[in-house]
C-alpha cells in the first residue's frame, strides 16, 4: 500500500463516492488513524454521520516513548531511515486477556487487531502529516460527529480530540468519555458499549438523512460514561 498520506486521502475519498452513487446515506466510522481519516473526509465531503473512536489527533499518550518527539526533526539525523516503531505492551489494551492473545498474534503473525507490530519512521511521518493537515481545517466540519475515547488512552491523550470537538461546527455532536479502556476500545473492556452507541448514533442519523424511520433508534446506554459538552 502507499505510504503518502494524500493517497490515503484520495482512496477514502473514491471510496465514499462510489457508496454513494449506490446507497441512499452513507456515514463514516473509523478507529485511530481511521478516524483522522474520516475526520479528514467530512471536510471535503458531507457524510450523514461521522464516529471518531479513539481518533489519533496526535501521539503524546503515556506509554509514546520520550524520543518519539524527535521524528519531526528525524530527517536530519544519520540513519534515521531505519527507524521502526515496535508496537509493545500494552498494545492498545487494558482487558488482559485480550492484550495477552493480541501478544501471542503478534510473535507469530507480526499483525493483529491492534494493527501491525512494525511501522516504519516514513509511515510515522506521513500518519502526522495526515494529524496536521486534519487539524488545521477542522471547523469545516459540519456532519453530525461522534467522539469516543478513553480517558487513559496510552497512545492520544483525550484532550487531543476534545479540542477537534470543540472546533468542528457539527450542529449535533456528541463526546463520550470512556473509563476503562485504553487506545483500541473496539476490542477492550468497552468495546460492547463502543459497538452499542456507535449504533444509535448512526441509526439516529440515518433516520434524519433519510427523512423516515429506517430504524429504531435504542437509548444511550451509559449514562455514568456519556456528557454531551455544550456547542460552542
Amino acid at each position: 500500500p502507499s505510504k503518502n498520506w494524500t493517497h490515503w486521502q484520495t482512496q477514502v475519498q473514491e471510496w465514499y463516492w462510489a457508496a454513494c452513487d449506490k446507497y441512499e446515506t452513507v456515514s463514516v466510522l473509523g478507529v485511530s488513524m481511521g478516524a483522522t481519516l474520516a475526520l479528514r473526509l467530512a471536510q471535503s465531503e458531507s457524510p450523514d454521520a461521522v464516529v471518531a473512536l479513539s481518533a489519533a489527533m496526535a501521539y503524546d499518550g503515556w506509554a509514546i516513548p520520550w524520543y518519539h518527539g524527535l521524528i519531526a526533526v528525524a530527517q536530519w539525523i544519520p540513519f534515521s531511515g531505519r527507524y521502526q516503531y515496535v508496537e509493545r505492551e500494552p498494545y492498545g489494551l487494558k482487558n488482559l486477556e485480550t492484550r495477552a492473545m493480541v501478544k501471542r498474534m503478534m510473535r507469530s503473525q507480526h499483525i493483529s487487531e491492534v494493527g501491525a507490530e512494525v511501522l516504519s519512521l516514513p509511515l510515522i511521518s506521513e500518519g502526522k502529516k495526515l494529524i496536521k493537515a486534519t487539524k488545521s481545517e477542522a471547523e469545516r466540519i459540519e456532519s453530525p460527529i461522534l467522539f469516543m475515547h478513553s480517558v487513559d488512552d496510552e497512545s492520544v491523550h483525550v484532550k487531543n480530540p476534545e479540542q477537534i470537538y470543540k472546533r468542528v461546527k457539527s450542529s449535533h455532536k456528541e463526546f463520550i468519555y470512556l473509563g476503562d479502556s485504553y487506545h483500541m476500545i473496539t476490542i477492550d473492556n468497552e468495546r460492547d458499549l463502543v459497538r452499542k452507541e456507535s449504533l444509535r448514533f448512526l441509526k439516529a442519523a440515518v433516520n434524519k438523512a433519510a427523512g423516515h424511520e429506517v430504524f429504531d433508534v435504542p437509548s444511550i446506554q451509559s449514562y455514568e460514561l456519556r456528557r454531551q459538552m455544550e456547542i460552542q
